[in-house]
């Protein structure tokens, strides 16, 4: 692999470029500097922003995303024994949202979304049978290169982009970070289970688990005692090199994923065992990014998105979360799966301290940025997030966009093992097949489809009497959406389905047997086989 350069961009007549490093505007053929480039009247008529005219400079963006973390995983959401504040800090400076949902039940089709503003099903990243899944760590497949993400637009845009953390879409070369619009990359291409280390040295994995910078391996495997601090440390110096500069940093934590990893700091300092120390890590982490923001003075110029990729992974007990009083959890479609946590945050835009009941959707995220930014959505696909710019801005006047949310489940396999497995139109959601966190693959097909009035019981505990005339009212509508989202799926390569192939794993060294015969190869750090692993609370713990 090989470091990416974006240092040779050239112009386009009438747009933002860079060259040599230097950002300026070319108006006409001859290339003019525009000193700092902080005119808001030039920026108005190149971007025709009307939230842009209003300010002097177009808005960064941040996007906090966790790993696993449920709807109850939150103080401030209520749950017991949790200690968020970094978290609750940021829903008491911004807007909380009580009906956010993830495009997907687990963890690589709803980044996929939420990168490219479009349903999963429209990338061939929703899993290679009907039931879903993930890209491993020696995928074939990843996210397409044809697929537009918010960072490829935000970047011929002007913006400097950086991602930090998981990706888990592919870590080949031509489906990494680097390749779809990130400029610069540092973290784990996939999930912490999916390589060995001090903490699952034991879980099966062939190769170590590796830390990356843009495409290349610069430990293995890596030290998750040091990870999350110097994931946000990597952050806040993004920002700081970048502080003169429109940006857009995608931070990916590897919190809450199994296994639940604490450093000193934090090992045994919650009641809630060992998933509480990992969460409080990440919060703390959180914290530090929000005071970098605060220390340069970017706070009221930058947009901050906090979401989580799916529910709890409830199959790994104690030490999964909680999706508090929603159903169930990852890898299903009932709320506990697909709602999760929500948070924006616009200091001086967005009121502080607000609870929005309007459905939103991690999509969102996409539509919303480029809208912010003055950058048009591609006009040769679908795009399924919708701006939530004037939710945000004025709550309380404005209605959610989503007619209705379609919840799917994994790729179609014909009529009796459809891919859309649930929909929500309104205030009602109907699920066709179902499942549960015992048994995922297991699906329970419904005839007549189940349907819960979801506003009154979130917890889907009571399904509308199908006889009733407001479940053929109900039934009717959400049938006419089905049948006309259905017409807007394309066919495309399912990714998933290329399976996976030893050769394309990640290593730092293929012939490391040789110089450390004591570990398993691709070892280029043995220390880190000694990390710091915070000793369990009780002899039940596991990973």
């Amino acid at each position: 692999m090989s470091n990416h350069s974006t240092s040779n961009e050239y112009f386009t007549i009438g747009t933002w470029h860079r060259t040599n490093n230097r950002r300026s505007y070319s108006c006409s053929t001859t290339e003019r500097t525009i000193g700092s480039m902080r005119s808001a009247l030039l920026a108005c008529l190149l971007l025709s922003s009307t939230a842009l005219c209003a300010s002097s400079k177009r808005p960064n963006f941040l996007v906090l995303f966790a790993d696993d973390m449920g709807y109850g995983d939150m103080s401030c959401t209520g749950h017991p024994t949790l200690k968020t504040p970094n978290i609750d800090r940021l829903a008491a400076d911004g807007m909380r949202f009580t009906q956010w949902y993830s495009a997907f039940h687990v963890c690589s089709p709803s980044r996929a979304a939420m990168l490219t503003g479009r349903l999963p099903i429209r990338s061939g990243t929703v899993g290679q049978g009907w039931t879903g899944g993930v890209f491993r760590s020696d995928a074939v497949g990843g996210l397409p290169r044809n697929e537009t993400t918010f960072a490829s637009l935000l970047q011929s845009a002007g913006y400097r982009t950086g991602m930090i953390g998981k990706w888990h879409l592919g870590q080949r070369e031509e489906f990494m970070p680097t390749s779809h619009g990130f400029e610069e990359y540092y973290g784990i291409p996939y999930s912490v289970d999916m390589g060995a280390s001090a903490w699952d040295a034991a879980g099966g994995n062939p190769t170590p688990l590796p830390l990356v910078r843009n495409l290349t391996v610069v430990e293995q495997p890596v030290d998750l005692d040091t990870l999350t601090d110097r994931y946000a440390n990597e952050a806040v110096e993004f920002f700081k090199r970048n502080k003169d500069e429109d940006w857009v940093m995608y931070l990916s934590w590897g919190h809450m994923h199994v296994p639940n990893f604490a450093n000193k700091v934090h090992c045994n300092q919650t009641r809630r065992g060992r998933y509480g120390d990992a969460i409080l890590e990440m919060d703390s982490g959180f914290g530090t990014v929000l005071e970098g923001l605060h220390s340069l003075g970017l706070e009221e110029n930058t947009i901050v998105f906090f979401t989580s990729d799916n529910g709890p992974w409830l199959t790994k007990e104690i030490q999964g979360g909680s999706a508090g009083h929603l159903r169930d959890g990852k890898e299903t479609t009932w709320e506990g799966g697909v709602r999760v946590p929500g948070i924006v945050r616009w200091t001086g835009h967005v009121a502080a301290g607000q609870i929005n009941q309007e459905v939103v959707a991690t999509y969102d995220i996409f539509s919303t940025m480029l809208a912010q930014a003055g950058v048009e959505e591609p006009k040769d696909r679908v795009i399924d997030g919708r701006d939530m710019t004037d939710i945000l801005l004025h709550p309380g006047k404005s209605k959610t966009h989503h007619e209705c949310v379609f919840i799917y489940k994994g790729h179609p396999e014909g009529p009796d093992k459809p891919g859309l497995w649930a929909i929500r139109c309104g205030a009602y959601k109907l699920h066709y097949f179902t499942s549960n966190w015992e048994n995922p693959t297991d699906a329970v097909k419904h005839d007549p489809p189940l349907l819960f009035q979801i506003e009154n019981d979130p917890s889907e505990r009571y399904p509308v009497d199908p006889l009733s005339g407001v479940y053929q009212a109900q039934r009717a509508i959400i049938e006419a959406a089905k049948s006309a989202h259905e017409k807007t799926v394309e066919d495309v390569p399912n990714q998933m389905a290329l399976g996976s192939d030893p050769t394309y794993a990640l290593c730092c060294d293929p012939n490391s047997s040789k110089k450390h015969p004591q570990f398993m190869n691709c070892t280029c750090n043995p220390h880190n086989w000694n990390a710091f692993v915070c000793a369990p609370l009780d002899p039940t713990y596991q990973f």
